[in-house]
């Protein structure tokens, strides 16, 4: 994402050209430009002094990739909000299978994060995005191979895999998109839009899962929720032959929907745009291996990482086996569901509408509203505890306004934890930053998940687990120290922008 060092003019602003006909004219002009700087083909917004230019087509561009982390979240989700239905139709699968499916996304994460990271910061957008897709349409490819029922749990294994290595661009890329398109005062607004995309892919898996994949009638199941085993002769069962079907179409909607999106971006989807959008934007980076060892040292950064990592990556391990989680306390897998979708809905919305608040009002107040984000989800959490343990009178109502209380300030908080992150240590490459706190997030995932594996492990340590993630990290976060390093270079044009309007 280099451009260089700012053309002998870093603190140069953007200078608005002011002629409704040009405007008309960019509006006219194709999305896919030939790449030449000059004429209106590339939709400039804001004529520079100084080598910066904002582009219409930014807007697309970050469509296209919240699609792609919206379409990886829903994949790596699949199976959670099947999880009944699936361990009652499919031999040997266990809830031990269903945790390995999803863990799957953790495991490959870690493997590989620094190697995408590199990735992004070195060979730029395009190769990254593309190879993203590449592996989530070989992973959905892969699912929907029609093998008989007893060998598909090599498949699924191998296209979660595939779907798990496609997470890295996907969770780390937003903070990029949003410095290599947008100008100071979108940044944080386009950071949430491209992260919650990646919610509300989560909170689809919830909707479509139950909805395409039945869950089975009382009293039909053959498995348990420990081992879910079934005699291979009930396969024969013509309501098991429509339950399998069933989990057959949920693979093949979302292979053909991710087909479309990969030619999407095969078409255009270009590497940074001509001139950088900022002066940050427009400067060299901390090259690479030198960013990794500085970030490694930098104190402030682990605090907020590990506060990040703990609240964040155990939610997002909590929220994949809500269907597990609620069973014991009767809640069905299709209540189960739409708690998770609505969940999620909330988590979109307060990750917009928080970003979008900071973005034009708290831009130096990150730590206070993470701080207050986290304290109400201590006590959003400790209210369903209190409804989970039947402390206080239980009802639906409560239990749904409980978790999506939660969902909402957890996800809320993720764009700020981005942001402030890569403020604080900046001129260190985004990628690198967002690399490494999505890694922390990840390796909390992974040993929540993998303890879930452990035959007999139960389910009420999960939601311990969960409230003692939330009360750990908000002292971490008084802790931390906010800097606002990219900001400070990026203020001087700000200020001359609002003198030369």
């Amino acid at each position: 994402m280099e451009y260089g060092t700012v053309n002998g003019s870093s603190h140069q602003g953007y200078i608005f050209d002011g002629s409704s006909e040009s405007s008309y004219d960019d509006e006219r002009s194709p999305l896919l430009s030939n790449g030449r700087t000059n004429g209106s083909a590339i939709n400039v917004v804001y004529e520079p002094k100084g080598g910066q230019g904002v582009y219409k087509r930014r807007w697309y561009i970050l469509v296209l990739f919240s699609l792609s982390a919206f379409t990886q979240s829903l994949a790596w989700n699949t199976w959670g909000p099947i999880a009944d239905t699936t361990k009652a139709v499919l031999p040997g699968w266990g809830n031990s299978d269903i945790a390995l499916l999803t863990n799957w996304g953790a495991i490959a994460y870690i493997i590989t994060a620094f190697m995408f990271s590199w990735l992004m910061d070195v060979k730029g957008l395009r190769v990254s995005v593309v190879i993203t897709h590449f592996l989530l349409m070989g992973g959905m490819a892969i699912r929907c191979i029609p093998l008989p029922i007893h060998l598909i749990k090599w498949t699924m294994h191998t296209g979660q895999i595939l779907i798990g290595l496609a997470g890295p661009v996907a969770m780390a890329g937003p903070p990029l998109i949003s410095v290599t398109w947008f100008p100071l005062h979108e940044r944080t607004t386009a950071t949430a839009i491209s992260t919650v995309f990646s919610y509300f892919g989560v909170a689809t898996s919830f909707l479509i899962g139950p909805l395409v994949v039945k869950d089975l009638p009382d009293g039909n199941s053959t498995g348990n929720s420990t081992s879910g085993h079934i005699n291979f002769a009930d396969i024969d069962d013509p309501v098991h032959h429509e339950e399998i079907n069933q989990i057959w179409h949920l693979m093949y909607i979302e292979c053909a929907w991710e087909g479309i999106l990969f030619l999407m971006t095969l078409i255009y989807f270009p590497a940074k745009p001509p001139l950088p959008p900022s002066t940050s934007a427009g400067l060299q980076r901390t090259e690479y291996k030198t960013g990794i060892l500085q970030l490694m040292k930098k104190w402030p950064f682990l605090l907020l990482g590990l506060a990040y990592g703990m609240s964040c990556g155990v939610y997002s391990a909590w929220g994949s086996v809500l269907d597990i989680i609620l069973k014991p306390i009767g809640v069905s897998q299709a209540e189960a569901g739409w708690i998770g979708f609505w969940s999620n809905i909330a988590g979109v919305a307060g990750g917009l509408g928080i970003a979008r608040v900071v973005d034009c009002c708290l831009g130096r107040q990150i730590k206070k509203v993470l701080l207050f984000l986290t304290f109400v989800a201590g006590i959003a959490f400790g209210w369903y505890l209190l409804l989970c343990y039947k402390i206080i009178l239980t009802n639906t109502v409560s239990l749904y306004v409980a978790i999506i209380t939660f969902g909402f300030v957890i996800n809320g908080a993720i764009p700020l934890y981005y942001e402030a992150a890569v403020e604080s240590t900046y001129p260190i490459a985004e990628g690198i930053t967002t690399i490494t706190m999505t890694w922390i997030n990840n390796l909390f995932c992974l040993i929540f998940l993998g303890v879930l594996m452990i035959p007999n492990s139960g389910t009420s340590w999960m939601n311990w687990c969960m409230l003692g993630a939330i009360g750990i990290s908000f002292p971490m976060l008084i802790l931390f120290r906010e800097k606002y390093n990219r900001l400070s270079v990026d203020l001087v044009p700000e200020v001359q922008l609002d003198s030369e309007k």
